[in-house]
């Protein structure tokens, strides 16, 4: 009986040790995405922020997660922000990197300001950015998960999860070639997105870069200089 008292003090013991993974009260997600891992790992593309949820194409949807807690409620105001990506040089005028819509609405990259929105650095900014004020639904939850575990796993539950979603439409169909949407969730500077669990658009598909145009001109005149050589 002793020995088996004791057995259990240790397994609780060497439980509580454990550290527990708790899910970000603020976090960001898109449908169908993946994860570039930190800038060290083999698969880390340097198209993108590191440790960042990427969008699978140029149309896709952006969801804003909130767990309920001391730091975060419904009665809060929150906002998301939008900046091109990599950071870019404040000019004036402001350069025209073409559009994007948000929700259905077209959003200019003139109308941007330089800068950054008040959250610490990490990378993106400054650079020209905008934010989107926004509340969280309280009958739009969501099933518990943790973004950077399981990106692009999100899914909607009818019952209480105390996990609150609002989501996006994003289209950069007619954004420039040399950018990217770079996108931050937060409350205010003290509670934001954890920047490992921010996201991204891919690069909008568009002209093909100077390399893969030369390769592919290259291609070309390779087959046509071998289908002469066939004729004769």
């Amino acid at each position: 009986m002793k020995k088996r008292l004791i057995s259990l003090i240790c397994l609780f013991l060497f439980g509580w040790s454990l550290p527990v993974l708790a899910v970000p009260v603020l976090q960001l997600d898109i449908e169908g995405g993946y994860y570039n891992p930190a800038s060290n790992h083999p698969a880390y593309n340097p198209l993108f922020d590191p440790e960042t949820i990427v969008a699978p194409g140029n149309v896709f949807t952006l969801y804003a997660l909130m767990q309920k807690s001391q730091k975060t409620s419904l009665s809060n105001d929150y906002y998301l922000s939008i900046a091109l990506y990599p950071g870019l040089e404040g000019a004036s005028p402001v350069p025209d990197y073409g559009s994007f819509s948000l929700n259905g609405t077209v959003k200019n990259t003139q109308d941007m300001r330089y800068g950054d929105p008040g959250l610490p650095g990490h990378g993106v900014f400054d650079t020209y950015f905008l934010t989107y004020e926004f509340n969280f639904n309280p009958h739009d939850q969501a099933g518990v998960y943790n973004t950077q575990d399981k990106p692009g796993q999100f899914s909607s539950f009818s019952t209480s999860t105390g996990l609150y979603f609002a989501a996006f439409t994003i289209d950069t169909t007619d954004l420039s070639n040399d950018v990217t949407l770079h996108f931050d969730l937060f409350k205010n500077d003290k509670v934001f997105a954890p920047f490992s669990h921010d996201a991204q658009s891919d690069p909008p598909l568009g002209v093909p870069e100077p390399l893969t145009m030369l390769l592919l001109g290259s291609g070309l005149i390779g087959l046509a200089a071998l289908s002469r050589k066939f004729r004769k």
